[in-house]
């Protein structure tokens, strides 16, 4: 009788095993990396190296430095191809375009199947408060999120920057485990900010609202072209005195990698009743 059972036991165990053998292999969770640094920037390289930890990364980025562009398309020249190698190897795509069209034209056309979460960065100083809506980085991950693809825009102190990648790109490969983990919700992308990394290391990350103010002090000297135009160039510092407590602000001058939840539309709901009772 027992050897009947073990028998039993074992032509069960032997056919499971055949089942699990002849499953398919689970896809690979795919990562589109980009930027508005420019394709050969340091922080892409860095983070998609370490993300590779979790995932197949593809690199499409902007050709050149679009900083700055915000969530701009490119519409009036045609987008430029270039395939490339970075110095750590990594295989990358350089489009002539501004971060917005270059998750757009790489969604559309490049990464297929889609993929399954967009990294932006990690940019070259901060995206913090209403500086956010300035930025080609966050521009990118919102570009990403409007396709219904998960997201996250990934920034750092710039002050420090270069050695201060490695430490970064660890604080957003545990963003993106968690987010490949849980998910996100509908239209909602992450904004994570990350500072120089303290001597004690970081205090860990802190869920932050948006500050309602610009991420730092923004100016336009006056000067003086040769030919006697006058001219503006654009000057930026970053950090503001006194943020509130709990925004992404604070949380990087006290220590914190600062995670933000953003959504895509702005629409003021609590304001549309009020106006539907004006535009009669």
């Amino acid at each position: 009788m027992l050897k009947r059972l073990l028998l039993s036991l074992l032509v069960a165990a032997c056919a499971f095993a055949h089942v699990e053998a002849q499953r398919p292999p689970a896809p690979p969770y795919r990562i589109l990396i980009s930027n508005d640094d420019g394709v050969r920037a340091p922080g892409i390289a860095q983070v998609a190296m370490i993300l590779q930890a979790i995932g197949e990364v593809i690199i499409v980025a902007p050709a050149d430095n679009q900083s700055g562009k915000g969530h701009s398309i490119t519409i009036t020249e045609p987008i430029v191809r270039q395939d490339l190698t970075l110095p750590n190897g990594l295989r990358a795509i350089g489009l002539t375009a501004t971060p917005a069209s270059t998750v757009n034209v790489a969604i559309r056309n490049i990464v297929t199947p889609r993929p399954d979460l967009v990294v932006s960065g990690i940019n070259r100083g901060y995206n913090l408060g209403y500086s956010a809506y300035l930025s080609g980085t966050v521009g990118a991950a919102r570009e990403g999120v409007i396709h219904g693809v998960p997201a996250i825009a990934a920034s750092i102190e710039e002050e420090g920057a270069l050695e201060n990648y490695v430490y970064a790109a660890e604080e957003v490969l545990g963003v993106a485990r968690r987010v490949k983990q849980y998910g996100l919700p509908a239209n909602t992308y992450l904004n994570v900010n990350i500072p120089k990394r303290p001597a004690a290391g970081y205090k860990g990350y802190l869920i932050t609202t948006q500050a309602p103010m610009q991420g730092g002090i923004e100016s336009f000297p006056e000067t003086k072209h040769p030919d006697g135009r006058t001219i503006y160039w654009n000057q930026y510092k970053e950090g503001v005195p006194n943020p509130p407590q709990g925004t992404d602000i604070w949380a990087v001058q006290n220590g914190y990698v600062s995670v933000t939840p953003m959504k895509v539309g702005e629409t003021d709901a609590a304001q549309a009743e009020r106006l539907r009772s004006i535009f009669k």
